[in-house]
């Protein structure tokens, strides 16, 4: 319905405007093709300059892009920008050599030069000098007051050096390093003589004139303006944004025309004039009736809301940028929220890790942290002392809790967990940020305004306990809390959470209650653990020996370790400790041993002792496991009956060490145990190591046949288990001290014989 009213008041509105159209058509018709001969020159015109300014833009974006390239790849230039390097002359020249290539490759750069922040330097082919010193100094202070200007400038007046001539340039000026760097500025200078000459280059003076102004409206082709009577009428005007010049061509006087109209100019007059008329009725009428649509259109249009829709009526394209408007005002709201909760928790981490901004106090407000606590700007004065404190919450069994549902389901229950912890600080007249700072822990700033210290550590502690509290009964999850020290200013929160983290981590000893405060921390040096190794051995010298008293004293040291107290990382480093020990020391016994000592029921030990919250939960994951090796333990030495065994290997030994292939491996398969059991054996009965008993046997006999015969050296090698002279010798020497031949020449006695 809409449509067909607006369409019958468009009509009724232009139909008288129509007749008087039809009336004048007549008069004319004459001037059709005059119109159509200067259109026609009009657009030839407009193609030549329009061929002629798309050719200087592309020829100045050629020159722009090459540079800039160049800027972004080449790595001397950010060398030169940051002045700090060991051969600064070198990355000079280097720098200069890739200004002057990119000034030779194009014959259009006057000059490239840059100014470098730091020191206040310019960079030209000349060499390197002051600012102070530089001729063209007072663009580069203009270009370094507006940074975020753009584009080229107007026709300027250009001297690289004091003492050379003045030459007129256009200029574009970057911050460094690309796009919107702070270490200095590149300067490209385009001559404007060079592009006076493209332009001659392009037109024909003879037929057409042409005019270029630049922004300031200086001419700059030709150098002055000349008369209106001599250039004739202008048919095209074009302005290059890129540029900022305006284009003005036309063809010359008693060109554009070679035949006089036989056409009245009465009629002519009148024909403007009734076209006149029209026109402005039509517009009037138009605007009229249409100025309420306009009005939307143009601030549509304004906010580029049409899109598509623009090639349908008026109404549509209101009704389609209605509905662009809503999905954009939902997007960027829900982008907003998205980008300020990811800005929360880097500005979150960056306080925590010490990195935060100068400006801190104004990015709290910006993210709407804190804004009714914190002070605006750390100058401003107060009469209130302020106090922060961090802790960290610590999910425990976290495997556990990632087994139960899905990724999005634990982030939605994360999220909930900070809006709580945030809440319960409220609740406390404080005000809380919560974030998590990694899968399993979340971290808790906390402010607020207190008068006695005491009664803040308080507040902290019973916050603390009612948050572990609320997140037990109604998540029914196990979370363990690290409170750090308290401190005054903003950048001390790093500090804080350093203790807070030091806190958590004696959760063993100190958490009975899931809550570890910094002031329960022992003072001073943390107990050395390795003080433990000598109860570790002793242990399992009980172990081994099966005393019974391993257990109390298992029991006896871990209530040390938890009394002292210690972290809970040396805590589980003693536990592993003593678990490497005892495998040493009893790998080998038995395969069923063996087993329990490197299996599954190993494995599943230490998961319960990683997870265990408390010393007494790792008492109570290692006793029953350390039970069943021992029960192991005892049975393997019981089937072996090894004091027997080792006094009959002693036997076997001493009747065949003239053997040379006695060895561990033989013993091993003469009795039926592992090699590695026998040597510890030897080691745990007879307190000498297999291989020096079975030389003391084999050299005490070689001292007698020494003594008692004349046999040769290498015989008596044989009899004792060598297979050659040269290994007894050695081995001789090195325990008797003199060569076998020495011994006899000095009528040595062996020592079996001295005690007859």
């Amino acid at each position: 319905m809409l449509s067909q009213n607006w369409y019958r008041r468009l009509l009724l509105s232009y139909f008288p405007i129509f007749l008087l159209t039809v009336s004048i058509l007549i008069f004319l018709s004459f001037l059709v093709i005059n119109e159509i001969s200067r259109q026609e020159t009009a657009k030839a015109d407009r193609i030549s300059t329009g061929y002629m300014m798309d050719t200087l833009e592309r020829s100045v974006s050629e020159v722009e892009l090459d540079i800039l390239s160049d800027l972004e790849t080449a790595s001397v230039y950010p060398l030169f920008l940051n002045g700090n390097n060991v051969d600064n002359t070198a990355v000079t020249y280097q720098t200069i050599d890739r200004l002057r290539l990119l000034e030779n490759n194009n014959e259009l750069i006057a000059s490239i030069y840059m100014y470098r922040d730091t020191d206040q330097q310019v960079l030209t082919l000349h060499g390197i000098k002051d600012l102070n010193a530089f001729a063209d100094r007072d663009f580069v202070q203009a270009a370094l007051q507006a940074p975020e200007q753009r584009g080229w400038s107007s026709v300027r007046s250009f001297a690289e050096m004091s003492n050379d001539p003045k030459r007129e340039v256009i200029t574009m000026y970057k911050r460094l390093p690309l796009p919107f760097g702070d270490q200095g500025l590149v300067v490209i200078n385009i001559s404007v003589y060079a592009m006076k000459q493209m332009i001659a280059s392009m037109f024909n003076p003879q037929v057409s004139f042409l005019e270029v102004q630049d922004a300031s409206g200086v001419p700059i082709y030709p150098a002055t303006t000349t008369d209106d009577a001599e250039h004739g009428k202008t048919l095209t005007t074009l302005h290059s944004d890129r540029l900022g010049w305006t284009f003005e061509s036309g063809i010359r006087a008693g060109q554009l025309f070679a035949w006089v109209s036989v056409i009245s100019y009465i009629w002519i007059l009148i024909g403007i004039f009734v076209v006149g008329v029209s026109i402005v009725y039509i517009i009037y009428i138009t605007r009229k009736n249409y100025k309420p649509i306009q009005v939307m259109m143009e601030r549509i249009e304004s906010l580029q809301l049409g899109g598509e829709s623009a090639r349908k009526d008026e109404l549509s394209l209101i009704d389609h940028a209605l509905e662009s408007l809503i999905e954009q005002t939902i997007d960027y709201e829900q982008q907003y929220h998205e980008n300020l909760l990811i800005r929360r928790r880097r500005l979150f981490m960056n306080w925590i890790e010490g990195e935060h901004p100068e400006n801190m106090h104004q990015e709290l407000q910006n993210v709407h942290i804190f804004n009714d606590y914190v002070r605006s700007s750390p100058t401003e004065v107060s009469t209130e002392l302020p106090y922060y404190a961090v802790i960290v919450v610590e999910i425990k069994d976290y495997d556990a809790f990632r087994e139960k549902g899905n990724v999005q389901e634990h982030n939605t229950l994360k999220l909930a967990l900070t809006n709580v912890f945030q809440e319960l600080v409220q609740q406390e007249g404080l005000q809380g940020w919560s974030e998590w700072i990694s899968v399993r822990r979340a971290g808790i700033i906390i402010y607020g305004i207190q008068q006695e210290e005491r009664q803040w550590n308080r507040r902290l502690f019973d916050l603390a306990a009612n948050s572990r509290e609320w997140v037990e009964h109604n998540l029914h999850l196990t979370i363990t809390m690290g409170t750090g020290i308290t401190v005054h200013d903003l950048p001390q929160v790093q500090q804080s959470y350093e203790s807070a983290l030091q806190s958590l981590g004696y959760s063993m000893t100190l958490g009975r209650d899931g809550i570890v405060m910094y002031s329960d921390l022992p003072q001073g040096r943390e107990q050395e653990s390795y003080r433990y190794l000598q109860n570790i051995a002793d242990l399992v010298k009980e172990f081994r020996l099966t005393q019974e008293v391993w257990r109390d004293h298992l029991k006896q040291m871990l209530d040390r370790a938890e009394n002292e107290p210690l972290r809970d990382e040396s805590i589980r480093s003693l536990v592993l400790s003593l678990l490497q020990m005892l495998s040493r020391e009893l790998e080998g016994m038995s395969e069923p041993l063996d087993t329990l000592l490197t299996g599954d029921a190993a494995n599943r030990a230490m998961e319960a002792i990683a997870e265990a919250e408390t010393v007494e939960d790792v008492h109570q994951a290692l006793l029953p496991y350390l039970d069943q090796v021992y029960t192991h333990y005892v049975e393997a030495g019981e089937s072996t009956n090894y004091h027997a065994l080792i006094g009959e290997m002693k036997l076997y030994i001493e009747d065949h060490f003239a053997n040379p292939d006695l060895s561990l491996n033989h013993l091993s398969e003469r009795f039926n145990v592992t090699p590695k059991h026998v040597s510890h054996l030897f080691k745990a009965e007879l307190d000498i190591k297999f291989i020096d008993f079975l030389v003391q046997l084999r050299l005490q006999r070689a001292e007698e046949l020494l003594y008692s015969t004349e046999d040769t050296i290498q015989n008596i090698a044989i009899q004792v288990g060598y297979a050659n002279s040269i290994t007894f010798g050695r081995v001789f020497k090195r325990i008797i001290g003199v060569t076998p031949g020495d011994y006899r020449k000095l009528k040595m006695k062996p020592a079996s014989y001295e005690s007859k």
